[in-house]
């Protein structure tokens, strides 16, 4: 039983610093934009800081996530920590937009924090109470969020957006010293010759191809040819990858992890989330800000409409861990149902009556709390039914999918918000008007809504255990399932 006396607070911050880490450099970078569009003058050419690092984060939660499942995941999490305040300190330093867009490159190597501190904890945790942790893990991913977008707004009006990356650096470099004091140092899978390091790599270029694709489509259209050659190229390099590791008798990441049912609804339900509640900012944040005078916005400021929105980040906090104790008591089918129907019902009210600040707050309220559990639960699952040595390589290709899906979402629900506009009568350009604020909401709504349907109709209850090695054909003995 997890009491306050055999809680691991060291190993616990020390992870929490990593993590905080990774959040903060991506959400202080959208509070210095205006800053650097300033300073350098092109907003397209500045917003390349933010796919830049994007980019880089999608390929390295799943590389680093493989590569700390190889060579030990503390080892990992340092060299990425290094790495990362290596960026920090280029971007903070080149005196060039273009030196800022490399360092971000290379703080993108965060990107694989979150699945390589989940290895950490599934490898340093009883099973009994591993939910809880990585509900604090997760729930942590949130709330730094939304403390970094505050912290990076008050350094930039304090001093210039050069701050943002003096900051992180220093964290990364707290962070360092807290993961190789507080953290153990776990084991590591064993090496073998003849890893498919070639067709396994294949997976890079796919990622960045498809997801370059999708965030220049916005730009582009879709009729493009950039935006389709990128889309396309990103498929065909993506299917060769596939077709390559699918071969290997020794694949440097195990598409064949699919095979198990949770797995495989895990990666679904965290498409089928970055498709439809990733989306939550977009649509709040037109929502609060919209002219009153075109019927539907409340017409609050920029600061005021983050304000409103802080309480879905404070109730993170506390379902994150509310719903790792919930899945140790309850089960992870009844935890999903949960969090998949409170959130779905929340998104419809929000349908039905968006216009009154006080039941906004209460939406908050619950979204905070079924979103934690949602996040949660696929991080839990996947420590409960992944093999140990691939543990972090499966929550990063989670991660992955969950970003592109996320690119997509993103288009979706923009045109989704266009289908039905007002003018703003004082000139102010067209809004979405209510029909389509209705469709936008009904369309996230459903989309969790799948979500409880797949795992009622097709979880094996939400357990299971973790296979062996063996069973999933990684060793000599059996080599005869690893091929087609």
């Amino acid at each position: 039983m997890l009491t306050f006396k055999n809680f691991q607070y060291k190993l616990v911050a020390a992870l929490v610093a990593a993590e905080i880490l990774s959040t903060f450099e991506i959400s202080m970078a959208f509070a210095a934009l205006r800053f650097m569009i300033q300073d350098f003058g092109s907003p397209s050419a500045v917003g390349w800081t933010i796919t830049a690092f994007l980019l880089s984060g999608a390929v390295s939660a799943a590389i680093f996530g493989r590569i700390g499942d190889m060579y030990g995941r503390k080892r990992v999490l340092l060299l990425v920590l290094a790495i990362s305040v290596t960026g920090s300190l280029i971007a903070s330093l080149w005196p060039t937009l273009s030196g800022v867009i490399i360092g971000r490159i290379v703080q993108g190597a965060a990107g694989g924090i979150f699945p390589l501190c989940a290895g950490i904890l599934r490898e340093q945790v009883d099973s009994k109470v591993l939910p809880i942790y990585l509900g604090i893990l997760s729930a942590i991913l949130t709330v730094s969020a939304g403390l970094g977008l505050l912290v990076g707004g008050l350094l930039v009006d304090t001093f210039t957006w050069h701050w943002i990356f003096y900051v992180n650096a220093a964290i990364g470099i707290f962070a360092w010293f807290a993961v190789a004091v507080g953290v153990p140092t776990g084991a590591r899978s064993k090496l073998e010759s003849g890893t498919n390091y070639l067709g396994g790599i294949l997976f890079v270029p796919a990622v960045v191809m498809i997801m370059l694709g999708l965030k220049k489509s916005g730009d582009w259209g879709w009729d493009n040819a950039g935006t389709l050659g990128l889309v396309a190229g990103g498929l065909i390099v993506g299917t060769g990858w596939v077709w390559s590791e699918l071969r290997a008798s020794k694949p440097l990441m195990h598409i064949r992890l699919l095979k198990n049912r949770e797995l495989l609804l895990v990666v679904l339900c965290a498409a089928l989330l970055g498709l439809t509640w990733n989306q939550f900012q977009q649509i709040w944040s037109i929502l609060l800000q919209q002219p009153v005078a075109t019927g539907e916005g409340l017409g609050l400021s920029a600061s005021m409409s983050g304000l409103i929105l802080q309480p879905q980040t404070l109730m993170a906090l506390v379902g994150g861990p509310v719903a790792g104790w919930f899945a140790i008591r309850y089960g992870i089918r009844i935890s999903m149902a949960f969090g998949t129907l409170l959130l779905s019902a929340s998104w419809v009210a929000a349908a039905i009556n968006h216009t009154s600040i006080p039941f906004i707050l209460l939406l908050m309220v619950t979204m905070g709390i079924s979103s934690a559990f949602l996040y949660a639960m696929l991080p839990i699952i996947i420590a409960r039914v992944a093999p140990m040595d691939r543990t972090s390589e499966a929550i990063g290709m989670m991660t992955v999918v969950r970003g592109t899906a996320s690119g997509i979402g993103a288009q979706v629900v923009a045109g989704l918000l266009t289908v039905s506009t007002v003018a703003d009568p004082q000139g102010g350009g067209f809004f979405p008007d209510r029909f389509s604020y209705q469709l936008a909401m009904g369309y996230i709504a459903g989309g969790i809504f799948i979500v409880f349907v797949l795992y009622l109709f097709l979880s094996a209850q939400g357990e299971g255990r973790a296979p062996s090695a063996g069973e999933w054909g990684d060793d000599a003995t059996s080599q005869d399932v690893s091929r087609p």
